[in-house]
């Protein structure tokens, strides 16, 4: 289901993607994440908190983490490096900051961004089910897991907790 939240997600995806990447990304579906969610080695991790409190996960393959860090910079490493960690970074970051806007919450913050590296489960604890949505691009699917809440007015933030699993 497509909620306000992740509509603006999916937005920002799509226009991060072909404004700065040059790459275009197509929703192939939305649903609850899955163990095929999980195949992607790489992941960009993005807190949020204050009026929209959670987490905002982009998963992508070597080869797509490779091919959007050469658009980002201009040439295309053939290794997992830092450049390539620091674009997987950056782009979590640009579509995170980009959904802010969309949504209208200039209320909310977001912390900066961790890389995982390796297949692995990211687990937002057993009251916070997320939503997945998935893009296919000529670089190959992406996945954006979402797990995000309204604020309440109490002056004690939310947290989502968060653990990766290997």
């Amino acid at each position: 289901m497509l909620t306000t939240e992740n509509e603006a997600f999916q937005r920002a995806v799509e226009e991060i993607f072909n404004s700065c990447l040059g790459c275009d990304a197509k929703l192939k579906e939305v649903g609850e994440s899955t163990t095929a969610d999980r195949i992607n080695e790489i992941k960009g991790i993005i807190g949020i908190s204050g009026a929209l409190c959670g987490t905002a996960a982009l998963s992508v393959s070597r080869d797509f983490a490779y091919k959007a860090t050469g658009a980002l910079l201009g040439d295309t490493p053939h290794e997992l490096n830092s450049d390539v960690v620091d674009a997987v970074g950056e782009i979590v970051n640009m579509i995170a900051g980009r959904a802010r806007v969309l949504l209208g919450n200039e209320a909310t913050n977001m912390s900066l961004p961790s890389v995982i590296l390796g297949q692995c489960e990211i687990a937002f604890g057993s009251e916070n089910h997320g939503t997945c949505l998935r893009f296919d691009t000529a670089w190959g699917s992406v996945s954006m897991e979402l797990v995000l809440k309204q604020h309440s007015k109490s002056p004690i933030p939310s947290v989502t907790p968060v653990a990766i699993l290997a």
